[in-house]
């Protein structure tokens, strides 16, 4: 675990980790720019995403490791309901919950980290699988111009569906350094997964020309930062940036069907805790910089960029065991 003091655990052994992610995405952004309109007629769509995921990791060598990642997700969506003048009336709630898309990971570190503990960097490829479903249904409310409530069986939107319904190519390269008698230390991460696939198949209900499907998008993350550990306690804090998005244009593959590319840019304060196999950690990063990107059906069909729901910070919780 990077942020740790030490991210090296040692051959012939195993490592169990449990994260938990945790946001609510109601700022909307067309670009850089926050559509403060939404929050004053109450209209924005709210999504509160609840992402547990348990890591199980082998080292097999000095260098060499494998992990399996599971993660399950647990989201609401709340969107408004508007009558024919536009004004909002009412919300609708729609839910999915379910086991995502599961990655291996092979890892190797570049040098020997007994013969370099103050440096290192560990590389990394895998694959996606796509155990997630991706077709999640559920009953949405909708009212007609006379006051007729009616309900209907509605696939769920993109943003909170389990899965997206692809293989993908997971590549992962993680920095750490030791300095100042190895009270600080700096970190680097970037992870991208790539989608060769262009879309899933699954229909949004979206009267967008290009935008019927669900695209299956590549996504990345990039964190840098420090940790400094002030003394044999265990307790370490830091602080870092930290990116993370979706790309208007896939690494390879088409591009096409609907998604929300962007990516929000964070300030990343976290604390953790290491005691003894144990290792606890918390981080909350914050937005500075949230932009919702045009899509290449945009582009294609010359609309305006479309608008995105982002969370104003995200809260990660995770709990890191060594054997």
């Amino acid at each position: 675990m990077l942020g740790a003091k030490s991210p090296y655990t040692g051959p012939d052994k195993w490592e169990v980790s449990m994260s938990w992610r945790y946001q609510t995405s109601n700022s909307h952004y067309v670009g850089i720019h926050k559509q403060l309109g939404r929050d004053t007629e109450q209209s924005q769509v709210i999504n509160r995403i609840n992402q547990p995921e348990l890591t199980i990791r082998r080292n097999y060598t000095k260098q060499w490791s494998l992990a399996l990642g599971i993660p399950y997700l647990m989201a609401t969506r709340s969107s408004p309901i508007r009558d024919s003048s536009g004004t909002v009336i009412d919300r609708t709630l729609t839910q999915a919950r379910g086991i995502g898309d599961m990655t291996v990971t092979l890892r190797r570190w570049v040098w020997n980290p007994e013969k370099h503990p103050s440096f290192n960097v560990s590389l990394g490829i895998g694959m996606k699988f796509p155990t997630g479903e991706n077709n999640v249904q559920d009953v949405r409310k909708s009212i007609a111009s006379n006051g007729t409530v009616s309900l209907s069986v509605r696939t769920v939107d993109q943003s909170i569906q389990p899965g997206d319904g692809g293989f993908g190519a997971v590549f992962d390269l993680q920095a750490y350094t030791r300095f100042a008698h190895n009270h600080l230390a700096g970190y680097f991460t970037a992870t991208y997964l790539a989608n060769p696939e262009g879309t899933s198949g699954v229909q949004t209900f979206r009267s967008g020309a290009g935008e019927d499907v669900m695209s299956i998008a590549d996504q990345y993350l990039a964190r840098a930062g420090v940790s400094w550990f002030p003394g044999s306690s265990g307790l370490g804090l830091s602080l870092g940036g930290r990116a993370e998005g979706v790309p208007v244009h896939d690494l390879w593959g088409p591009s096409d069907g609907f998604r929300r590319p962007g990516y929000a840019s964070s300030v990343e304060p976290g604390i953790t805790f290491t005691r003894g196999a144990h290792t606890v950690a918390l981080s909350v990063p914050r937005a500075l910089v949230r932009n919702r990107q045009r899509s290449v059906p945009d582009r294609e069909f010359g609309r305006f960029t479309g608008d995105a729901a982002f969370a104003r910070y995200v809260v990660l919780l995770g709990y890191f065991r060594k054997f």
